[in-house]
């Protein structure tokens, strides 16, 4: 009879266990969570009134129907200007790098010829890619649209910055900077009297002309 008392005592004694803790779970993770937002930062200013616009999560660089689209984005600055500067620099580093990637490959396509190789043509599109460049430098990019947001974080006590700019290129700009590149390349090979290349580079820009 003993032995049957002390079994009972301790089994509901691990009733008791079990249900302390089956109450008090629930307040520990309620409390975890409660201090999880009280630490959570918290947007103080922001472009517009809706949330991220989702153009911040496009990829660096896309192209639609209007023309070339970059972007770049900063998290966690110190100061607002900076942030932007930093932003815009991405961007811009974003699109030289994407674009000089697409002229090589149009040039180098258009100047392509059956007794040249890649090696042979390669400093005509070299000097085609930098006029390009150059030329969307002066005036082929525009600055679209710059979202930023001011934010505390509880838990450092600091208020840092989230910036994001995208620039773009109109697809009219930039046919006219490679016609642009394309007559200074044609002089370049008259001056080099390569016939050639200077045949090509006419084919090329006669088709861009059309373009514009």
């Amino acid at each position: 009879m003993k032995n049957n008392s002390l079994i009972l005592n301790a089994l509901i004694g691990l009733i008791a266990v079990f249900l302390a803790y089956g109450c008090s779970g629930p307040k520990v993770s309620k409390q975890t969570q409660k201090i999880a937002n009280l630490n959570k930062p918290i947007v103080l200013e922001k472009t517009g009134e809706n949330d991220r616009p989702d153009w911040t999560n496009n990829p660096s660089f896309f192209e639609d129907d209007t023309g070339f689209h970059f972007t770049g984005g900063i998290m966690g600055g110190a100061d607002y200007s900076l942030t932007l500067r930093l932003a815009k620099a991405e961007a811009m580093k974003n699109l030289l790098e994407s674009i000089e990637i697409k002229a090589r490959s149009e040039f180098s396509y258009a100047l392509q010829g059956g007794n040249r190789n890649d090696s042979d043509i390669g400093r005509y599109v070299t000097d085609a890619v930098a006029w390009t460049i150059d030329n969307l430098r002066i005036s082929g990019i525009r600055q679209r649209q710059v979202y930023y947001e001011q934010v505390f974080n509880p838990a450092s006590q600091a208020v840092k910055y989230n910036t994001w700019i995208e620039l773009e290129i109109p697809i009219s700009d930039y046919t006219k900077a490679k016609v642009n590149a394309a007559e200074r390349l044609l002089n370049k090979t008259l001056k080099e009297q390569d016939q050639e290349a200077r045949k090509k580079a006419q084919e090329l820009l006669d088709k861009l002309r059309t373009e514009v």
